[in-house]
This record gives C-alpha cells, structure tokens and sequence, in this order.
C-alpha cells in the first residue's frame, strides 16, 4: 500500500468518525426531543405521541398475545379487574362499574409517579450506561374515558420481578382508590 493510499484512508477514517459523531449528538437531540413532546403530550392525555398512532393496531392484536390473565382480587376478595400479561407487555383493565379516576390518589403520585416513572428512570440509567438499548425501556399508556381509566398498557416488561411488582402495586393502588372514592360518597 503506497503512502498516498495510507494518507486517503486515514483521512476517509477521521470524516467517517467526525460523521458518526455528529449522527449521535443528532441522535441524542432527536431522542430528547421526543421525550419532551411525550411529557408535553402526557400532561394532557397520559399517552405518548408514538403510542396514539399505534393505539388502534395495538388494540387488535394484543388479544391475541397474552399468555396469561390474572384478575385482580382485593384483600376481601372483590374483583377489582383483570391483568394481562403478554410477551413483554402487560394490559391492566379495571372493573369497568368501579369507575376508577386518573384524579383519585394515589394512582398518580404514586402508581404513575413513583412505580412507573421510577422503572422507566432506571431503564434510562441504563441506557445511558449502554447496559440496554433504548427500545428496550419501560413505557405505558393510560387510555381512559373523560378521566375514568379504561386500561393501563405497559410495554417492555421482561422481568418476571416487575410483572409481579405491577400486579402487587395495582391491587394495593385500586383498593386504596376505592377507599377514597367511598369516603368521598
């Protein structure tokens, strides 16, 4: 290899890294973009941009994936729903006549603030330690009437560790919702 050709290829190496470079910041601005347009979004509908166009395929097919259901029994044995769990997603649906709120506590300081977002947090964390890819991180939808919630969807659910912590965390949220709610009456 002649002198030239070294000189060509060193210089193809430097414009293909400085490439590569500005393809990850890119990257990274378009990754942080979207976050802040789903937190923009979930202020208004607890669903991320990307997930309401994919909500009606969703629909259709998740029935067809889950591969067991659990319902949803409080201490004293009322059904309080039912929870699906499918390959890496889980499809929480509450007792339809329960007409459990978004707004009852401790359903978002707690459910959605500190179990979701803290799983969601962590999964982050480890992208940016590069031990998962980003696709790879916990996410949810709330899909509700008005604000009464229809069913809760979380994707990127691997760990049989978090299955059972969600399913805890549910029964224990919707019984306390329920208590709220009878006070409230």
């Amino acid at each position: 290899m002649s002198e030239e050709d070294v000189k060509i290829l060193a210089e193809l190496k430097k414009d293909l890294e400085e490439k590569i470079m500005k393809m990850e910041k890119e990257l990274m601005l378009l990754k942080t973009s979207l976050k802040l347009v789903d937190e923009a979004l979930a202020k208004v509908s607890f669903k991320p941009a990307s997930k309401i166009v994919e909500e009606g395929i969703e629909k259709k097919t998740f029935e067809e994936t889950y591969e067991e259901v659990f319902q949803i029994k409080s201490k004293s044995g009322e059904d309080l729903g039912n929870i699906y769990v499918g390959k890496n997603i889980i499809k929480i649906v509450p007792r339809e006549d329960l007409k459990l709120s978004i707004k009852t506590s401790p359903f978002q300081s707690f459910f959605i603030e500190r179990v979701l977002e803290k799983m969601k947090k962590k999964d982050e964390e480890e992208v940016a330690r590069k031990k998962k890819s980003p696709d790879e991180v916990i996410d949810y939808t709330i899909e509700t009437d008005g604000d009464l919630i229809k069913e809760i969807i979380i994707r990127n659910v691997k760990d049989e560790t978090r299955i059972r912590e969600i399913r805890s965390v549910v029964r224990w949220t919707f019984e306390r919702m329920l208590e709220k709610m009878s006070k409230t009456t």
